[in-house]
């Protein structure tokens, strides 16, 4: 079995658990505003909504054809209209404040993240990697309780490059310092995290919870977090 000197971790859907947090905040941003008085059938349509817009928009920016400010900016009021609800065009503004306001605070994460990090981190230095906004990386860390077992965190802001491409991995390796051969990267997703690993020759972990079908050539592939302990 291979050796490894780092561990590199995405952050969204492998740790922090963002499903549950943007539900949970969706949720709440849905009774406070009272959205079922402009059409919106209910708190679960409207959650529904924003995961698939939210989906199609982190797309787009991981590809680069959408930049932060863009993204949050129309996203709110593409749920909305995704809805065919009738609204004034000061409410997605207030939706994207209150959400991006509260969602970060939210401290959820992967079943076994802590535990994981707590062994792994006696043995590694653990870093993060992700196309997440600076800012709101930071605070997701800091409410999950995740913040100090990582040595690094890396963002596509901070860096100027998007996973999949290697420039992040590269921005990042230079930062611990170490080299691709010295490192393996766990993540979901198989564009972003696997294929951006690939292309800086880097080995990877898939973590698949949902063990959905693929024909990805992966260095490994996981269906809970505690899994990873027998690879490294």
């Amino acid at each position: 079995m291979k050796t490894y000197s780092h561990i590199l971790f995405d952050l969204d859907h492998t740790l922090w658990d963002f499903d549950r947090c943007a539900t949970e905040t969706l949720v709440e941003l849905y009774q406070a505003n009272q959205l079922e008085r402009l059409g919106c059938p209910s708190a679960e349509a409207f959650c529904e909504a924003f995961h698939q817009v939210n989906y199609r928009l982190w797309d787009l920016y991981n590809r680069g054809e959408y930049d932060s400010e863009r993204l949050r900016r129309e996203r709110f009021f593409m749920v909305l209209d995704e809805l065919d609800m009738e609204y004034d065009d000061s409410l997605p503004p207030l939706l994207a404040k209150e959400y991006l306001a509260t969602c970060p605070t939210k401290g959820y994460v992967i079943a076994g993240a802590i535990e994981l990090l707590e062994k792994l981190g006696q043995q590694y230095p653990l870093h993060i990697i992700t196309n997440g906004f600076s800012d709101v990386q930071a605070t997701k860390l800091k409410y999950a309780g995740l913040t100090d077992y990582f040595q690094t965190v890396t963002t596509s802001d901070e860096s100027g490059y998007r996973k999949p491409h290697q420039g992040i991995f590269h921005y990042s390796l230079n930062r611990i310092p170490a080299v691709a051969d010295e490192c393996i990267m766990i993540g979901d997703n198989l564009k972003s995290d696997i294929l951006g690993a690939q292309n800086a020759k880097i080995d990877s972990v898939y973590f698949n919870p949902d063990q959905n079908p693929h024909s990805s050539a992966v260095t490994h592939e996981i269906q809970s977090l505690p899994e990873l302990l027998t690879i490294l």
